[in-house]
C-alpha cells in the first residue's frame, strides 16, 4: 500500500539558479522510502471550508518534517533530505520559551473553562493534551542539561 503526504521541496533553477520552496505531494513506497512526488506543486484545496482548513493544516505538518532537495542524479530526478540546520543555544532557549508560554496559555484559555467540569471526557482529552506539553517541555529540558554537561566535559 502506497501513503503519501505533503512536503517541502527545495528546488534551484538551472538556468538563473534561483531557489524557491514549494509544497509538493511525495509518495512512498511500503519500507518509508520515497517513491514517486508531482513534479508540479499543489495549492490548498477543499470542498468546503473546513475541508480547505484541513488541507491547510495538513501543509502545515509538512514543515515539520525536513525539507527535500530535488537533485538530478545520472539524468534522473531524485529527492535528498537537505542538510540540518545548526541548532544553537538561542534557538533551542526560543522553543524552550514558547513550551511554557503555550502551556500556560492552553492553561489560561481552555484548562479553566467552566465546560471542563461537566465534561469528563472534555476534561479527560484536556489532561492529555497538557500532559503532553509537559513531556515535550522535559525532554527540552533534558537535552538542554545534557548539552551542557557535554561542553562541560570538552572544556
Amino acid at each position: 500500500m502506497t501513503t503519501w503526504n505533503y512536503r517541502v521541496i527545495r528546488k534551484t533553477c538551472a538556468d538563473t539558479r534561483e531557489v524557491t520552496y514549494q509544497i509538493h505531494e511525495v509518495y512512498y513506497q511500503a519500507d518509508g522510502s520515497i517513491d514517486c512526488w508531482n513534479h508540479v506543486a499543489v495549492e490548498p484545496l477543499g470542498t468546503s471550508e473546513p475541508a480547505l482548513r484541513n488541507d491547510i493544516q495538513s501543509f502545515l505538518r509538512a514543515f515539520r518534517l525536513p525539507v527535500l532537495e530535488e537533485h538530478y542524479i545520472n539524468g534522473k530526478a531524485k529527492l535528498l533530505a537537505e542538510r540540518p540546520m545548526k541548532v544553537d543555544e538561542d534557538l533551542h532557549a526560543d522553543y524552550v520559551n514558547k513550551t511554557t508560554r503555550a502551556a500556560g496559555y492552553l492553561n489560561q484559555i481552555l484548562g479553566n473553562h467552566l465546560l471542563l467540569k461537566n465534561e469528563p471526557n472534555l476534561r479527560r482529552a484536556y489532561n492529555k493534551v497538557d500532559q503532553a506539553l509537559a513531556e515535550l517541555h522535559a525532554i527540552l529540558e533534558n537535552s538542554e542539561s545534557n548539552e551542557s554537561s557535554e561542553s562541560k566535559e570538552c572544556v
